[in-house]
């Protein structure tokens, strides 16, 4: 009697696990097709979410995720389907930073890396004056998403931080872009004064007064002062509202000419081949994507075999025998393009040309034609530089 009672009791206990099995994979199927849906990628978006079954009764939901609709869709799904569940998912960015939700750049070019230490791999550079959302902290490390939605950490002394209503301030404010190459910020109105900081290409300050001698005051999102020349900066305001110039965009990647590889930089001191694109594109008042593989998925799309119709802006995409992404050039004219690789230099896509460099040619995009859609916006159009009027 007693050993029939534990076979029927083995029994139940193999049975339970089979029953479960389900709707455990159905959680798991629901928590992958929302993320598909959602967040399909992680250099963009934040969904980590994972379902563990508590008393084989109840899904335990955990991890994070800065979409509070794509939750709200998961949970929906799991409600349909019959699924009793608690919700332990932390929304982004983190409720424990109140209403300090906003950074400023406040040095010439902040490093970004992959995890909050300073040992991580950088991912890619914000320069000064840039606007960011804060999603969560740890000790001296924030994470943040940058205005082309690419998500990493800076170290805290690299940022002010501010609330929603002094972030709005600063982006009605009068502010000057540097429109220099790579200069300085001055303790007072003489080139032969102090410094304050460097400044790179692309950099923005507050106005704080009028112009004087040939210089311009200004103030960082810390609250320094100083000085700027007058000719190498502009109105922040006048200079946003100017049509798209590819002459200028040009101007910039050839001023770079020679400056070394670095992975991850995005400004004019060094750049990867993205992050030298992307620079190029945003002294012309123009964001686009972070990553050379973002970046090709953007744009009007153009057959290699047509690249004798490029023209004068062009991103050509190169990349492995698997037909991956992992390289970017800036087309300049008759088959010549300009990229970083090693350094800043100047190659052609004409196998019959001296300078041509065998490479897996991928695919083109034009960027000038589809300012406005994902991945390349108007710095005037995006919300965080300026209040929508």
């Amino acid at each position: 009697m007693l050993k029939s009672i534990l076979n029927i009791f083995c029994s139940i206990l193999l049975i339970i696990p089979v029953m479960a099995n389900p709707q455990s994979n159905f959680v798991q199927t629901a928590i992958e097709e929302i993320g598909k849906q959602y967040a399909p990628d992680a250099r963009t978006a934040i969904y980590t979410l994972s379902g563990e079954w508590v008393n084989d009764s109840c899904c335990l939901l955990k991890g994070e995720c800065d979409n509070r609709v794509a939750v709200n869709a998961l949970l929906c799904r799991l409600e349909n389907a019959g699924i009793p569940c608690i919700n332990e998912i932390r929304i982004l960015p983190d409720p424990q930073l109140g209403d300090k939700t906003r950074g400023i750049v406040t040095v010439c070019c902040a490093h970004l890396r992959s995890a909050p230490g300073h040992a991580s791999e950088m991912v890619s550079q914000a320069i000064l004056g840039t606007p960011l959302l804060i999603l969560e902290k740890q000790k001296d490390w924030y994470k943040v998403q940058t205005p082309d939605n690419y998500i990493s950490w800076i170290i805290a002394n690299s940022i002010t931080v501010q609330d929603e209503e002094t972030w709005n301030r600063w982006k009605s404010s009068a502010r000057y872009i540097y429109t220099g190459y790579q200069g300085f910020v001055y303790e007072s109105p003489f080139k032969n004064s102090g410094i304050v900081s460097d400044i790179v290409a692309g950099a923005i300050l507050q106005a704080d007064g009028k112009a004087h001698k040939g210089f311009v005051p200004v103030m960082f999102p810390d609250g320094r002062k100083g000085f700027l020349k007058s000719d190498e900066c502009c109105e922040f305001a006048r200079w946003s509202s100017q049509p798209l110039n590819m002459d200028k965009i040009i101007e910039t990647a050839k001023k770079m000419m020679g400056s070394t590889y670095l992975w991850g930089g995005t400004s004019v001191k060094s750049a990867d081949c993205s992050g030298f694109v992307k620079t190029a594109y945003f002294c012309g008042g123009v964001i686009l994507a972070r990553d050379a593989s973002q970046q090709a998925l953007t744009g009007e799309f153009i057959p290699t075999d047509r690249w004798e119709e490029c023209q004068t802006g062009d991103l050509l995409f190169f990349g492995n025998a698997n037909g991956r992404v992992n390289h970017v050039a800036l087309y300049l004219n008759s088959g010549k393009y300009i990229h970083s690789s090693g350094q800043v230099k100047i190659n052609s896509i004409d196998p019959e040309a001296d300078d041509y460099l065998p490479n897996n040619f991928i695919s083109i995009s034009r960027i000038k034609n589809k300012i406005g859609t994902p991945g390349i916006t108007a710095v005037k159009r995006h919300p965080w530089y300026f209040n929508p009027k």
